[in-house]
């Protein structure tokens, strides 16, 4: 299943890097990121096996707050 993620907050590299580190432990597969650094939001475009088993990882880690999934 693909999906696309927003992130606010991204205010540098670092911001998305983590964000995506996250995402990558929880058994997502990246495909493409962009930050659009003066609107401070970043967004993820991935693949994973099974969504179901990967939110309930993703809702456990920092980056959720900050992802539209939260939101």
């Amino acid at each position: 299943m693909k999906v696309n993620l927003e992130f606010h907050e991204c205010e540098h590299q670092g911001d998305m890097d983590n964000y995506i580190n996250d995402l990558l432990d929880c058994g997502a597969t990246q495909i493409n990121s962009n930050i659009n650094y003066e609107a401070e939001i970043g967004t993820v475009d991935f693949e994973v096996k099974d969504y179901g088993v990967f939110l309930s990882s993703f809702e456990k880690v920092e980056a959720y707050e900050f992802s539209s999934l939260c939101n």
